[in-house]
């Protein structure tokens, strides 16, 4: 992935929201399960978006990245400390590029939420021991695709994927 391709101004034009939980072997969660959520991608989820809008996120060559509420989105939304929020609450940050994924990492994190190294091969964008989050860019189809992947107590799992296309 390069930030050139993702570099510009988008405006939401959908999105759509899935929970699961961790699976059990036995009496046991699956030892990969979080890792598996959280480097899961939009996939066949895109072609079930429902019409949303009201949010730009715009990307600066330098990987900064500012987000717009221009208008009442109703999306499923956690903010930037990892809460699930009932309205959208737009965060800033920086897109960081690893492996072969970009991801969107907040500014302003409170120390205690600060994602530390990790062995599931994304950035995250929050971990506070309960509530781990990373958040996926890609481009397909030239629209600008963000999948949030959140687990919560290492059990419950949301994926939300919203779509943008170029403003």
């Amino acid at each position: 992935m390069e930030l050139t391709s993702l570099v510009g101004s988008w405006v939401l034009i959908g999105s759509v929201a899935i929970n699961s939980e961790v699976a059990f072997i036995g009496e046991d969660t699956d030892p990969n399960g979080v890792g598996n959520w959280l480097n899961g991608r939009a996939g066949e989820l895109v072609g079930q978006i429902k019409t949303v809008n009201g949010l730009t996120l715009t990307i600066a060559d330098n990987g900064a990245f500012t987000e717009v509420k221009t208008g009442k989105p109703s999306i499923t939304w956690y903010d930037q400390e990892g809460v699930l929020e009932s309205e959208v609450e737009p965060f800033n940050g920086t897109v960081v590029l690893k492996g072969e994924g970009a991801f969107l990492v907040a500014e302003a994190i409170p120390n205690w939420a600060q994602p530390t190294a990790n062995d599931y091969g994304v950035a995250l964008r929050y971990d506070d021991g309960d509530t781990i989050i990373a958040e996926w860019l890609e481009c397909i189809d030239n629209r600008l695709v963000r999948t949030v992947n959140v687990v919560t107590d290492e059990l419950y799992l949301d994926r939300i994927v919203m779509v943008y296309q170029k403003a």
